[in-house]
């Protein structure tokens, strides 16, 4: 296992920033920020959480773009003020650094801890307890004085992010969260790997959990993807004891950097041998039999002899304005673009001029798969043939490696994460002769979190995350963690009913509607035990998540109904 070179960013980022900016405004525009107070005459402040996404800036949303252009306050960093200032004028903006990571000990009682937890971080609970009231007290008197505050929060802040206590503190100014990619995101597009079932996690020990990595090994078919690990050798030894010696390993390191980008593949066994090509600071852990089909390529591999590239580009759900400025650039520089309606009517005004292909979008079925070994009951309830979906995809593989060969750029667009139940995920299979790149993209799942305004790995009693199906419910809820269910057409009351056979009926749940569009979006809020009658008889649309688990239970919504 050796370590792949890291190169270092060069060119002219601030021109490209700047363009970038102009076609968000031309793309993205049209969206209403949520958040906003528009027509009322008012003079309302407002507090965004502003998910940056990680690694370049060029993984913004034009949505976050807009909410820091409009703000009169902005809490970052200077190295974050720094690099956004190439397209984001802060003249006129008071920008406040300082009150980073101010989650530790929030909520808790200083006398209670043991001197141990007192003095293990850079600050003592007193003092922590002194900057969260300080940061409180700031954008309180700024809002209502009428100003717009944003804080800015690296990847997406509702995964394992640091700020998630400020909607708690905050709740009653009805603060809005602008999803952001997470780590995660840009880490699966490096690997270019479609992962299924993932269960997400962080590599804690507490006793009687029934969320640790040993426990949650048992699920086969999904891929763990392990966030902040420390001590690589610690966890190594874990899995070792957890996952067979053979099962797929990838380590990813600065997900999101362009040009420092990298992954290292093996398996528990040879990397718990040895660990002397991983960057231990900035890396997340996958684990998983799906790993085995990550289409990842080293630079030392070198690329294919081909002028041109295929690009597979998430463009985020909802609203254009959740699409990323990579993105964007893709679909500027692109020759051939494969889009389906949906997308094409999203983003007509970016398409304008450009050669675009429908019909072509959902062709994974039989992928891979021999007609004529195919059971009757397997090639039912698709809407072509085994041969009609083989056939499509040959003229699909056809017209790319011809656009390629003649030097032209290729992109398939995709909504939400392609690599997240994504129907395109093939085409890296199908094309890894090819020079691919997949643009990470905000997954519904991302915008869903958002919606709720609420730390998803904040449990009380789990930290871990189940991003599951229909298929792989009932095997994945014996261990009462945080649940999020794509739910791929399953019944809902199937889903209830299976949920209530693991999870007690007062687990509070609730159900995000259209994720992502600013004017559609919406979040019922109950009970597994009520969350039924709530619905009724109503026919519920396809685009909905249903989230399981008593993180919900510091939601903005509930605090703000607790509180009336």
């Amino acid at each position: 296992m050796q370590r792949n070179g890291i190169g270092k960013i060069v060119g002219t980022w601030s021109l490209l920033f700047g363009f970038l900016f102009v076609l968000s405004s031309v793309c993205g525009a049209s969206s209403p920020v949520p958040g906003e107070h528009q027509g009322d005459g008012k003079n309302k402040g407002s507090y965004h959480v502003v998910g940056m996404g990680p690694g370049d800036t060029d993984l913004l949303t034009s949505r976050a773009l807009d909410v820091i252009r409009k703000a009169d306050v902005v809490f970052c960093k200077p190295e974050v003020k720094e690099k956004l200032s190439s397209y984001v004028d802060f003249k006129g903006k008071e920008v406040l650094a300082g009150y980073e990571v101010l989650f530790r000990f929030y909520g808790k009682d200083c006398s209670k801890l043991s001197k141990e937890e007192q003095t293990k971080h850079e600050m003592t609970c007193e003092q922590y307890h002194q900057k969260q009231a300080e940061f409180a007290s700031l954008v309180r008197r700024e809002v209502g004085a009428g100003k717009r505050v944003a804080l800015l929060s690296s990847g997406d802040p509702t995964i394992y992010g640091p700020d998630m206590w400020t909607l708690k503190e905050l709740h009653h100014l009805d603060p809005v969260v602008v999803p952001g990619l997470s780590s995660f995101n840009a880490a699966t597009a490096v690997l270019k790997a479609s992962l299924g079932e993932v269960i997400i996690t962080a590599p804690f020990k507490t006793e009687g959990r029934e969320d640790t990595i040993e426990s949650l090994s048992s699920h086969e078919k999904a891929t763990m993807v392990i966030f902040m690990p420390r001590d690589m050798e610690d966890l190594f030894i874990r899995l070792a004891k957890a996952f067979a010696a053979n099962t797929p390993v990838a380590i990813v390191s600065y997900a999101g950097h362009a040009g420092r980008e990298n992954a290292v593949i093996g398996t528990v066994s040879s990397f718990a041998a040895d660990l002397s090509g991983v960057d231990k600071q900035t890396s997340i852990v996958y684990v998983g039999k799906a790993l085995a089909q990550a289409q990842y390529k080293s630079r030392e591999a070198g690329s294919p002899q081909h002028k041109g590239k295929f690009y597979l580009v998430g463009m985020g759900p909802g609203d254009p304005d959740l699409a990323t400025l990579r993105a964007l650039k893709v679909i500027e520089k692109a020759d051939l673009i494969f889009a389906p309606k949906k997308i094409s009517d999203r983003f007509a005004s970016c398409l304008a001029g450009k050669k675009v292909l429908d019909g072509y979008h959902r062709l994974f079925p039989f992928y891979g798969k021999e007609c004529s070994k195919l059971t009757p009951e397997e090639k039912a309830g698709e809407r072509m043939s085994c041969e009609e979906y083989h056939q499509k995809q040959e003229e699909f593989a056809a017209m790319t490696r011809a656009a390629v060969a003649e030097g032209k750029t290729v992109a398939m667009l995709d909504s939400g994460d392609p690599l997240i139940y994504g129907p395109c995920a093939w085409t890296l299979t199908e094309l890894r002769d090819l020079d691919t790149e997949v643009v990470p993209g905000l997954s519904c799942f991302n915008a869903a979190n958002a919606a709720l305004r609420v730390g998803v790995t904040e449990g009380k009693d789990t930290h871990s995350v189940f991003l599951a199906s229909g298929w792989s419910v009932e095997e994945m809820a014996v261990h009462r963690s945080t649940m999020v269910l794509f739910t791929m057409r399953t019944e809902f009351k199937k889903f209830i009913d299976t949920l209530s056979k693991h999870y007690p009926l007062e687990t509070p749940v609730a159900i995000v509607f259209s994720a992502g569009y600013a004017d559609e979006e919406k979040v019922v809020h109950g009970t597994l035990g009520s969350i039924l009658d709530q619905v009724g008889e109503n026919k519920i649309p396809f685009e909905y998540l249903l989230y399981v688990g008593d993180f919900l239970s510091d939601s903005v919504d509930r605090l703000n109904h607790s509180s009336q």
